[in-house]
Formats: structure tokens, sequence, C-alpha cells
């Protein structure tokens, strides 16, 4: 089968849409949390910047140091749940979908 039929297979499959909705959701929900998180900091800067400039915390630190410390990684985590739900998740019903079509 050539990867043209393949593809055009595996659009037509009715699993394929339940992925692609699934995969989607999940991208727009987490990009949607971190852009709202960096926007809401860049404001609280912008509109409150003693809040997070001149407020001492642990180690010597800001509050505002503190703030981005914790959005960074907290964006690197929710990078790690997308990554592991692709490996886990949509890889296995994109490898089941790919069996199906194929046979």
């Amino acid at each position: 089968m050539s990867p043209h039929h393949v593809y055009q297979a595996l659009r037509s499959h009715p699993q394929y849409e339940t992925l692609v909705r699934r995969r989607s959701r999940l991208a727009f929900t987490l990009s949607a949390i971190v852009l709202s998180l960096y926007a809401l900091f860049v404001a609280a800067v912008s509109w409150q910047p003693h809040l997070l400039l001149y407020v001492p915390l642990g180690g010597g630190l800001t509050s505002g140091i503190w703030s981005a410390l914790i959005l960074i990684v907290g964006s690197w985590l929710l990078t790690v749940l997308y990554v592991s739900r692709a490996n886990n998740s949509f890889d296995k019903l994109t490898q089941t979908l790919l069996s199906e079509v194929k046979a």
C-alpha cells in the first residue's frame, strides 16, 4: 500500500478524529495555561512592580524572581506532561490505527 493510500485510509478511520481531537485539546489547554500565566506575570510586573521587585523572600531573592522561576519550572512540567501523554496514549493509539489501516 502506498503512503498516500495509508494516509487516506488513516484519515477516514473513525478513531482518527478522536486522536486528533484529544491531542489538539490537550495541546491547546496546556498552551493556554502557560500563555495565561506568562501574561499574568508580565501584567503584575507592569502594574504592581513593587509587589514583585521589592518584596524579599528566602535566599535573598525577591518575590518576582521566585515567581519567574516557578513559572519557568511549571512550564517545563507541563511540557513533560504533554510529552508523557503523547508517548503513552497518543503514540499507542496512532500505532493501533496504523496497524488496522495496513491490515
